[in-house]
């Protein structure tokens, strides 16, 4: 019994003599040459019409090595100060030493790493170089920068001064076509609304660009003489309380506001009626809607496919005229005389409720 315990101590030593001779051996990658970055622009000021001129150039040297590895590369990109931390990165090759980006193309990598549109941001970038699990960094650049919309922003209005409230849930969204967006709708005199950038209060805001607002909300250069900055990041109306026409230009050199009377001011009629092809446009047979009150109404009926209509406020053509918001279509939007065109039912025949909010400048077709 002895003598096996003195063997197997024999082969456990040799084992253990054997592997780490074979540690000895493995060789350590080290570093013997520093990445570098260097960038042709420290500041930038990207806009949509010059997408296609350059923006950047970068131009690197690679990691040297004690031993013969090829490396990968990117660019790390991140909130100046945050040191890296939720850095969004883009791949370089790493053989071709230089890379060259549009306005086009840098905006949607700085866009893409999750910063605001239209606001200056002081950012960080580096090199990184990877060679298996192991990482290695250039020196840091920093950058200024400020990426333009790729898309223009959507509007919803809420506030006192709107028949909506402060319930962002509740928030009235305009129609956008572009750069512009529209409504005729409600607003009271001397309160407050501003806009959001979704049915909630975070993350956008949008009020005027004016001093004492929060950087991140100033948004309005100009803005017709009725409105007027107000406390807590709000838009003040101070026309006559009534129906209006908002009309925002979201284009990046505008960024303007227009607020003015809608040419018709009423907004809940003791009557509203249907008129079109199904009564073959005769006003004196226009159908009734049931009034909800408050400038709501509804009628369901049989509407046959390809089925145009208005909304009258008499049995006749006369001032009290709603239609289709821009012109002929069907947008869920309503413009006053002189403003709209017909609506154009999409559908397939069959029953549908019609509903009316003269005082929010919406209708739906809905079927049963």
């Amino acid at each position: 019994m002895k003598n096996l315990f003195k063997i197997l101590a024999a082969v456990f030593i040799g084992i253990f003599m054997i592997s780490c001779e074979k540690d000895e051996d493995k060789a350590v990658l080290e570093m013997t040459k520093t990445p570098t970055l260097s960038a042709d622009a420290t500041t930038l000021v990207m806009l949509k019409a010059n997408e296609n001129d350059k923006a950047v150039k970068f131009t690197w040297t690679n990691p040297t090595f004690n031993l013969a590895v090829v490396n990968n590369n990117a660019l790390e990109i991140a909130k100046a100060g945050t040191g890296f931390k939720d850095a969004k990165s883009t791949d370089l090759i790493a053989s071709d030493l230089t890379a060259t980006y549009t306005v086009k193309d840098f905006n949607k990598i700085i866009i893409d790493a999750g910063f605001l549109p239209e606001i200056a941001e002081n950012i960080e970038i580096r090199m990184k170089a990877s060679v298996g699990n192991a990482a290695f960094y250039s020196n840091v650049i920093s950058m200024k920068v400020t990426p333009y919309l790729t898309t223009y922003p959507s509007f919803y209005l809420v506030g006192e001064a709107s028949a909506i409230g402060w319930d962002a849930s509740k928030a009235q969204l305009l129609y956008k076509n572009e750069n512009i967006s529209t409504i005729y709708t409600y607003l009271e005199s001397s309160k407050t609304f501003r806009f959001l950038g979704q049915k909630d209060w975070n993350p956008l805001n949008y009020s005027l660009d004016f001093a004492g607002m929060k950087q991140e909300n100033k948004y309005f250069k100009t803005w017709s003489s009725n409105l007027s900055a107000a406390p807590a990041e709000n838009i003040k109306f101070n026309g006559a309380t009534g129906m209006y026409k908002i009309v925002i230009d979201a284009e990046a050199t505008k960024k303007t506001i227009t607020v003015s009377a809608s040419p018709i001011t009423v907004w809940n009629p003791a009557n509203l009626y249907i008129v079109g092809t199904i009564n073959s446009w005769n006003a004196a047979t226009a159908i009734a809607m049931t009034s909800m009150g408050d400038g709501k109404f509804e009628h369901t009926l049989a509407l046959p496919a390809g089925s145009q209509f208005k909304f009258l406020g008499q049995q006749s053509f006369g001032e009290l005229d709603w239609g289709n918001l821009l012109g002929d279509g069907n947008t869920g939007y309503l413009a006053p005389k002189g403003n709209n065109g017909n609506i154009m039912f999409n559908g397939n025949g069959g029953n549908y409720k019609i509903s009316v909010d003269l005082k929010l400048g919406i209708y739906k077709i809905e079927p049963l």
